[in-house]
């Protein structure tokens, strides 16, 4: 049975039960919600030959990246409960070499997909997480918020199992280095999307690159004057 990825979420799901575009015939949507969202940027390439083009609407969306880039990036491990409690900290800057395994089975971020940042997902443990006993220790509640599907408010269900996400490492699928000042951006806005789910709003118009690009900027103005002088590190655009 053949299996493509949602072009806004990236859900997998059988090609027949996917939606095409009826224009291109190139992108794929798991509902109508999915194919709205990803309109502002699909539209700009969208044409019956579908031909690739260089243009800076185009680029907004990095291509995913699952092969290995021609050296190590910097990366963030996010520590799960336990390591926490043993006095790591939440956030921590990695080196990630071309043969880390990230490249073969990490896990692409859906919601910060959607807003055009695309990041992988390690998890440090192998456990098949719907079937392996569950440890708070294991806790993840920030890698848990990355795994949120856009249209739904929430992760899959495999994923909303406690203690079940362990440790885990993040890089982004552009290739470019992710700092831990950026992650805890990203982080910090997908609160703020999940927010609108819980008070009833649609988050959509928030599910864009523009917007969360703006936050981005704003997010670093508000550290620095807290006295975050690192943020000042931070380019903007991420």
């Amino acid at each position: 049975m053949s299996v493509q990825s949602c072009s806004t979420c990236l859900r997998e799901e059988p090609s027949r039960q996917l939606m095409r575009c009826s224009r291109c015939k190139t992108s794929v949507y798991c509902s109508n919600v999915c194919q709205s969202t990803d309109w502002p940027t699909h539209k700009s390439r969208c044409s019956p030959t579908a031909q690739p083009t260089t243009s800076l609407s185009n680029m907004s969306r990095p291509p995913l990246r699952r092969t290995p880039p021609s050296h190590a990036v910097i990366g963030v491990t996010i520590a799960c409960n336990i390591e926490r409690t043993q006095g790591a900290s939440a956030l921590q800057k990695t080196v990630v070499q071309r043969s880390h395994p990230i490249y073969v089975c990490g896990i692409p971020s859906p919601i910060s997909r959607a807003f055009g940042f695309p990041l992988l997902i390690y998890r440090h443990i192998t456990d098949d997480p719907t079937n392996m006993i569950r440890n708070p220790d294991l806790d993840n509640q920030m890698a848990m918020h990355l795994l949120t599907q856009p249209s739904t408010g929430s992760p899959d269900a495999k994923w909303r199992r406690a203690g079940c996400i362990g440790t885990v490492t993040v890089i982004r699928q552009d290739g470019q280095p992710l700092t831990c000042e950026a992650l805890e951006t990203v982080l910090v806005y997908v609160d703020h999307v999940l927010d609108l789910f819980l008070d009833g709003e649609s988050p959509w118009h928030q599910l864009n690159p523009a917007s969360f690009q703006s936050f981005c900027q704003r997010y670093k103005d508000e550290r620095i004057k807290s006295g975050y002088d690192h943020f000042g590190m931070m380019r903007v655009p991420l």
